[in-house]
Protein backbone atom coordinates (compact mmCIF):
# COMPACT_ATOMS: atom_id res chain seq x y z
CA UNK A 1 0.00 0.00 0.00
CA UNK A 2 1.58 3.64 -1.25
CA UNK A 3 1.69 6.38 1.97
CA UNK A 4 -0.93 8.38 -0.31
CA UNK A 5 -3.60 6.10 -0.17
CA UNK A 6 -7.09 6.03 1.73
CA UNK A 7 -7.86 3.03 2.70
CA UNK A 8 -11.72 2.27 2.00
CA UNK A 9 -14.25 -0.35 4.02
CA UNK A 10 -13.85 -4.18 3.55
CA UNK A 11 -11.02 -3.16 1.48
CA UNK A 12 -8.20 -5.87 3.67
CA UNK A 13 -11.11 -8.61 3.58
CA UNK A 14 -11.68 -8.16 -0.32
CA UNK A 15 -8.04 -8.39 -0.78
CA UNK A 16 -7.21 -10.99 1.42
CA UNK A 17 -10.05 -13.27 0.49
CA UNK A 18 -9.70 -13.32 -3.06
CA UNK A 19 -5.96 -14.01 -2.24
CA UNK A 20 -6.27 -16.76 0.01
CA UNK A 21 -8.83 -18.33 -2.97
CA UNK A 22 -6.99 -17.91 -5.69
CA UNK A 23 -3.61 -19.12 -3.89
CA UNK A 24 -0.08 -18.98 -4.24
CA UNK A 25 0.42 -18.47 -7.48
CA UNK A 26 -1.65 -15.29 -7.74
CA UNK A 27 -1.22 -11.88 -7.30
CA UNK A 28 -4.65 -9.62 -6.40
CA UNK A 29 -4.67 -5.65 -7.18
CA UNK A 30 -7.57 -3.68 -6.41
CA UNK A 31 -9.15 -1.15 -7.33
CA UNK A 32 -7.70 2.57 -7.14
CA UNK A 33 -10.25 5.57 -7.20
CA UNK A 34 -9.22 9.33 -6.86
CA UNK A 35 -9.83 11.09 -3.37
CA UNK A 36 -11.47 14.56 -3.55
CA UNK A 37 -9.06 16.91 -4.26
CA UNK A 38 -7.05 18.05 -1.23
CA UNK A 39 -5.86 21.20 -2.90
CA UNK A 40 -7.63 23.93 -5.38
CA UNK A 41 -7.59 21.55 -8.80
CA UNK A 42 -5.79 18.68 -6.70
CA UNK A 43 -4.99 15.84 -9.26
CA UNK A 44 -4.84 12.24 -8.28
CA UNK A 45 -2.26 10.80 -11.75
CA UNK A 46 -2.88 7.26 -10.86
CA UNK A 47 -5.92 5.04 -10.56
CA UNK A 48 -7.20 1.84 -11.50
CA UNK A 49 -10.63 1.43 -11.99
CA UNK A 50 -13.40 -1.20 -13.17
CA UNK A 51 -15.95 -3.28 -11.96
CA UNK A 52 -15.44 -6.04 -12.98
CA UNK A 53 -13.37 -8.98 -11.93
CA UNK A 54 -10.39 -9.51 -14.00
CA UNK A 55 -7.87 -12.58 -14.14
CA UNK A 56 -4.52 -11.90 -16.41
CA UNK A 57 -2.19 -14.52 -17.61
CA UNK A 58 0.56 -14.37 -20.30
CA UNK A 59 1.90 -11.74 -22.31
CA UNK A 60 -0.15 -8.79 -22.49
CA UNK A 61 -0.03 -5.30 -24.03
CA UNK A 62 -0.56 -3.19 -20.87
CA UNK A 63 0.55 -3.31 -17.25
CA UNK A 64 -2.73 -3.92 -14.62
CA UNK A 65 -0.51 -4.42 -11.26
CA UNK A 66 -1.75 -1.40 -9.55
CA UNK A 67 1.27 -2.12 -6.85
CA UNK A 68 0.27 0.33 -4.30
CA UNK A 69 -2.67 -1.89 -3.50
CA UNK A 70 -1.63 -5.49 -3.89
CA UNK A 71 -1.30 -8.37 -1.86
CA UNK A 72 1.16 -11.63 -2.60
CA UNK A 73 2.71 -14.56 -0.94
CA UNK A 74 6.46 -13.86 -0.47
CA UNK A 75 7.25 -17.11 -1.91
CA UNK A 76 6.27 -14.62 -5.01
CA UNK A 77 8.96 -12.15 -4.96
CA UNK A 78 11.14 -15.30 -3.62
CA UNK A 79 10.65 -16.72 -7.42
CA UNK A 80 10.65 -13.56 -9.30
CA UNK A 81 13.29 -11.12 -7.18
CA UNK A 82 11.88 -7.99 -5.02
CA UNK A 83 10.86 -4.72 -6.95
CA UNK A 84 14.30 -3.04 -9.15
CA UNK A 85 15.23 -0.01 -6.71
CA UNK A 86 16.83 2.00 -10.28
CA UNK A 87 12.86 1.77 -11.03
CA UNK A 88 9.92 4.12 -9.06
CA UNK A 89 9.79 6.99 -6.58
CA UNK A 90 13.97 7.89 -5.08
CA UNK A 91 15.17 6.10 -8.53
CA UNK A 92 17.01 7.20 -11.50
CA UNK A 93 14.07 6.15 -13.06
CA UNK A 94 11.26 7.59 -10.98
CA UNK A 95 7.95 5.02 -12.38
CA UNK A 96 7.17 1.72 -13.63
CA UNK A 97 8.81 0.00 -10.73
CA UNK A 98 4.85 -1.80 -10.21
CA UNK A 99 4.72 -2.34 -14.57
CA UNK A 100 8.34 -4.37 -14.24
CA UNK A 101 7.10 -6.41 -11.09
CA UNK A 102 4.00 -7.65 -13.39
CA UNK A 103 5.92 -8.09 -16.10
CA UNK A 104 8.31 -10.52 -14.25
CA UNK A 105 5.31 -12.00 -12.40
CA UNK A 106 3.60 -13.02 -15.30
CA UNK A 107 6.34 -14.16 -17.61
CA UNK A 108 7.13 -16.37 -14.35
CA UNK A 109 3.53 -17.76 -15.01
CA UNK A 110 1.27 -16.42 -12.15
CA UNK A 111 -1.52 -15.39 -12.36
CA UNK A 112 -2.84 -11.18 -11.61
CA UNK A 113 -6.13 -10.88 -10.66
CA UNK A 114 -8.21 -7.77 -10.33
CA UNK A 115 -10.42 -7.64 -7.40
CA UNK A 116 -12.90 -4.39 -7.62
CA UNK A 117 -14.08 -4.68 -4.26
CA UNK A 118 -10.11 -3.96 -2.91
CA UNK A 119 -10.93 -0.28 -2.98
CA UNK A 120 -8.29 2.22 -2.35
CA UNK A 121 -8.55 6.20 -2.73
CA UNK A 122 -5.10 7.97 -3.89
CA UNK A 123 -4.87 11.37 -2.50
CA UNK A 124 -5.32 14.02 -4.63
CA UNK A 125 -3.05 16.27 -2.85
CA UNK A 126 -1.00 17.42 -6.21
CA UNK A 127 -1.37 20.18 -8.19
CA UNK A 128 -1.59 21.37 -12.07
CA UNK A 129 1.76 22.88 -11.16
CA UNK A 130 3.03 19.50 -10.60
CA UNK A 131 1.22 16.92 -13.68
CA UNK A 132 4.20 18.60 -16.10
CA UNK A 133 7.27 17.18 -13.99
CA UNK A 134 5.02 14.19 -12.91
CA UNK A 135 4.59 13.17 -16.60
CA UNK A 136 7.93 13.95 -17.28
CA UNK A 137 9.05 10.98 -14.34
CA UNK A 138 6.39 8.94 -15.47
CA UNK A 139 7.97 8.86 -18.94
CA UNK A 140 11.19 8.26 -18.04
CA UNK A 141 9.98 5.50 -15.90
CA UNK A 142 8.31 3.89 -18.79
CA UNK A 143 10.71 4.09 -21.17
CA UNK A 144 13.55 2.75 -18.80
CA UNK A 145 10.81 -0.21 -18.10
CA UNK A 146 10.64 -1.27 -22.01
CA UNK A 147 14.62 -0.48 -22.25
CA UNK A 148 14.98 -3.50 -19.64
CA UNK A 149 12.56 -6.09 -21.01
CA UNK A 150 13.94 -6.01 -24.75
CA UNK A 151 15.10 -8.98 -26.25
CA UNK A 152 16.04 -10.03 -29.34
CA UNK A 153 13.60 -11.62 -31.77
CA UNK A 154 11.22 -9.84 -29.75
CA UNK A 155 9.59 -6.67 -30.69
CA UNK A 156 6.73 -6.32 -27.89
CA UNK A 157 8.19 -3.37 -26.24
CA UNK A 158 9.40 -1.22 -28.87
CA UNK A 159 5.64 -1.77 -30.37
CA UNK A 160 4.54 -1.12 -26.63
CA UNK A 161 6.79 2.33 -26.76
CA UNK A 162 6.20 3.41 -30.35
CA UNK A 163 1.98 2.64 -29.21
CA UNK A 164 2.45 5.33 -26.02
CA UNK A 165 4.08 8.16 -28.78
CA UNK A 166 1.78 7.42 -31.39
CA UNK A 167 -1.10 8.29 -28.39
CA UNK A 168 0.73 11.22 -27.36
CA UNK A 169 0.66 12.43 -30.87
CA UNK A 170 -3.27 11.56 -31.52
CA UNK A 171 -3.68 14.08 -28.43
CA UNK A 172 -2.42 16.78 -30.12
CA UNK A 173 -4.82 18.05 -32.47
CA UNK A 174 -7.52 18.39 -29.70
CA UNK A 175 -5.21 19.88 -27.01
CA UNK A 176 -4.65 22.54 -29.32
CA UNK A 177 -8.64 22.73 -30.66
CA UNK A 178 -9.17 22.88 -26.75
CA UNK A 179 -6.28 25.16 -26.15
CA UNK A 180 -5.31 22.50 -23.36
CA UNK A 181 -2.13 24.03 -23.76
CA UNK A 182 -0.54 22.41 -19.89
CA UNK A 183 -1.88 19.62 -21.16
CA UNK A 184 -0.28 19.68 -24.51
CA UNK A 185 3.36 20.25 -22.81
CA UNK A 186 2.89 17.25 -20.15
CA UNK A 187 2.08 15.23 -23.35
CA UNK A 188 5.78 16.30 -24.64
CA UNK A 189 7.18 15.80 -21.46
CA UNK A 190 5.91 12.23 -21.58
CA UNK A 191 6.89 11.45 -24.50
CA UNK A 192 10.35 13.08 -24.14
CA UNK A 193 10.79 11.16 -20.68
CA UNK A 194 10.13 7.63 -22.84
CA UNK A 195 12.75 8.33 -24.84
CA UNK A 196 14.94 9.37 -21.93
CA UNK A 197 14.42 6.85 -19.89
CA UNK A 198 14.77 4.02 -22.64
CA UNK A 199 18.21 5.79 -23.81
CA UNK A 200 19.89 6.23 -20.64
CA UNK A 201 18.85 2.35 -19.48
CA UNK A 202 20.36 1.29 -22.55
CA UNK A 203 23.66 3.05 -22.50
CA UNK A 204 24.22 3.08 -18.35
CA UNK A 205 22.06 -0.35 -17.30
CA UNK A 206 21.85 -2.85 -18.88
CA UNK A 207 25.63 -3.86 -19.27
CA UNK A 208 25.64 -4.19 -15.56
CA UNK A 209 22.63 -6.49 -14.81
CA UNK A 210 20.24 -6.45 -12.21
CA UNK A 211 20.62 -5.78 -9.05
CA UNK A 212 20.83 -8.63 -5.95
CA UNK A 213 17.66 -7.26 -4.64
CA UNK A 214 15.02 -8.22 -7.96
CA UNK A 215 17.02 -11.35 -8.30
CA UNK A 216 14.85 -14.28 -8.04
CA UNK A 217 16.02 -16.54 -5.21
CA UNK A 218 13.58 -20.05 -6.25
CA UNK A 219 14.26 -20.63 -10.46
CA UNK A 220 11.33 -22.57 -10.75
CA UNK A 221 8.93 -20.82 -13.81
CA UNK A 222 6.34 -22.09 -16.24
CA UNK A 223 4.65 -20.16 -18.75
CA UNK A 224 0.88 -19.78 -19.76
CA UNK A 225 -0.96 -17.98 -22.66
CA UNK A 226 -1.98 -14.63 -22.16
CA UNK A 227 -5.16 -12.81 -21.90
CA UNK A 228 -6.10 -9.25 -22.72
CA UNK A 229 -10.29 -8.89 -22.33
CA UNK A 230 -11.84 -7.17 -19.94
CA UNK A 231 -9.02 -5.08 -18.88
CA UNK A 232 -9.49 -2.20 -16.09
CA UNK A 233 -9.04 1.15 -17.26
CA UNK A 234 -5.38 2.28 -15.74
CA UNK A 235 -4.66 6.37 -15.80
Amino acid sequence: MDDDMWVCPRWWGALLRSLLAEGPCSVVTGQVRAAPPEVPGGIAPSTMLGDERVVYEGRLDGDVLAAGNMALYRTAFAEVGLFDERLGAGGRFPSSEDNDLCFRLLEAGYRIVYEPLAVLEHRAWRTKGDYVRLRWRYGRGNGAYYAKHLAPGDGRMLRRLRADVVRQLRKVPGRLRRRELRMLVSDAAFTLGLFSGAAEWILTERTLGAPASCRPTNSKTSKKAGKDAGAPRRI
